[in-house]
């Protein structure tokens, strides 16, 4: 049976296993303890059908078939000036999520990733309280996961969503959304995509050692290095999803290709209109040029596509954030003391 009058929910959430974060198709593999609670003057044993619920739909869940298994205990409140308990509901869910992931620095990208949790209860019946002090990742999450670096900490964002129809506007629904803090270990893309990118792209100098009377040969071995370029841009392709914008990675290989053209237009451009003196004496300059132009485009690079974001990165995985709570006392409490679905077997259970 419902109730017309708000109830507030405390909400945390123990991430227990992460074990794929999918950057090409926006989702990620987890299994996730819920842990929500709700003040209620119940007496006797707990009935679902009977008794309020805050009927949570967590929305960002995909699979068809989603496990979630669920176990509920009845404790008695602190307070007894209205004779109340606390209805404690956990909840374990093995399965698929989507996310928005934002990879404009890819690789040297962070995230947040997490579970969105909803009511079929508008926000005048329900008010979510998100527990952050109580939220964590369980150290198997972080060992069992060799392509991302975790905080331990979690964020909470709050909001609300409402549906619009050219015929109805629905009532507000409030949203939740528990958040782990991840960033990507770059050792891969940088061994593997970077460096032999950075290599095939130096390789371009090595057009001005030929006989500045065989441009022929100049303008072959610039476009061996053209091609070998442009097949690297599909391989990283490859590690990215389809997005309107470019990352640091696609702006790296984009302008390798792009300054191996210029060295590429210039070999050219000398056959038709220099004669072969003026061209031997302008190789040395515009070699300079070019060499010069490459390295400052790579200290570039390396300050604001690498030591910058990774700098982020390390920040990023150290911080805390700051914890909502609405009120002005914390309460703190050891992680070991803390439920998760497994740890509430042992307590007495409620049907």
């Amino acid at each position: 049976m419902s109730s017309a009058i708000q109830k507030e929910v405390e909400i945390y959430v123990i991430f227990c296993k992460l074990t794929s974060v999918n950057t090409l198709q926006g989702k990620f593999e987890g299994e996730v303890d819920i842990v929500s609670s709700w003040l209620d003057n119940i007496h006797g044993n707990y009935d679902r059908d009977r008794h309020w619920n805050p009927e949570l739909v967590y929305e960002n869940s995909i699979d068809k078939d989603v496990k979630i298994r669920t176990r509920v205990e009845v404790k008695p409140h602190n307070n007894d000036e209205h004779q109340s308990v606390r209805v404690v509901q956990y909840q374990k869910i093995i399965g698929t999520f989507s996310e928005w992931l934002h990879i404009r620095q890819f690789p040297f990208d962070v995230q947040k990733i997490g579970v969105l949790i909803t009511s079929l209860h508008p926000i005048t019946r329900i008010k979510f309280i998100g527990k952050q002090e109580y939220c964590y990742l369980a150290q198997k999450a972080i060992r069992e996961n060799d392509t991302w670096d975790f905080n331990q900490t979690v964020s909470i964002n709050y909001s609300t969503y409402q549906e619009h129809t050219p015929y109805l506007r629905s009532q507000q629904y409030p949203l939740i959304k528990l958040n782990a803090l991840i960033a990507r270990k770059s050792q891969f893309y940088l061994t593997n995509l970077i460096l032999p990118l950075f290599l095939v792209t130096s390789t371009v100098f090595v057009s001005f050692t030929h006989d500045p009377a065989a441009v022929g040969s100049r303008l072959s071995a610039c476009a061996t290095t053209l091609l070998t370029s442009i097949n690297f841009r599909f391989v990283i392709h490859n590690y990215l999803p389809n997005i309107p914008y470019s990352t640091y990675l696609d702006m790296y290989s984009m302008g390798s290709i792009v300054f191996i053209t210029l060295v590429f237009g210039w070999h050219a451009y000398s056959i038709r209109q220099l004669n072969k003196l003026t061209y031997a004496l302008l190789d040395i300059y515009v070699l300079s040029l070019f060499g010069a132009t490459y390295l400052i485009g790579h200290v570039l690079f390396i300050i604001f596509a690498w030591v910058l974001p990774k700098r982020r990165q390390r920040l990023f995985l150290k911080k805390t954030p700051q914890t909502m709570m609405t009120s002005d006392e914390k309460q703190l409490i050891e992680l070991e003391h803390l439920l998760g679905y497994e740890r509430s077997m042992d307590k007495k259970v409620v049907d």
